[in-house]
């Protein structure tokens, strides 16, 4: 697995962006069109943190809202999940043809698993269909 992103949670986005451009080096870059405002910070060309109004998706500990992680097999998560009982949520991103799978462990930490669209669910749990948690709602 690899880092895909982190998406930082900000009361004031032209701050907190001058901050990440001007002092850690990232670039501005293109963002998805997301119902909810934010920008997209690059490195090397590839988006690399998510910054957004902490009041834009939901409840969070602090400034850093989520890691996404690439390259897991989405089987044996769904099965390891539904194993042990832990709560997540899937969605699908249509803009950029993403299936997420947000999961809620201890003290508050949301992992974002990320596959490829058209990713076959073959198992699923009451948490993560029937789950209308708005707030990651990204489709």
């Amino acid at each position: 697995m690899r880092i895909n992103h982190i998406l930082v949670r900000t009361s004031d986005l032209e701050v907190m962006n001058r901050f990440l451009v001007e002092i850690i080096g990232l670039e501005p870059g293109e963002r998805p069109p997301f119902p909810f405002p934010g920008s997209w910070l690059y490195s090397e060309g590839m988006p690399l943190v998510h910054v957004v109004l902490e009041h834009s998706v939901g409840d969070t500990n602090g400034a850093v809202d989520h890691v996404a992680l690439e390259g897991a097999d989405y089987d044996a998560l769904i099965t390891t999940l539904n194993m042990h009982d832990i709560h997540y949520v899937e969605r699908d991103v249509s803009q950029s043809g993403e299936h997420q799978v947000f999961v809620f462990g201890p003290d508050g930490l949301k992992v974002e698993m990320m596959f490829p669209a058209g990713i076959h669910r073959t198992q699923f749990s009451q948490n993560s269909i029937g789950d209308n948690n708005e707030s990651y709602r990204f489709v």
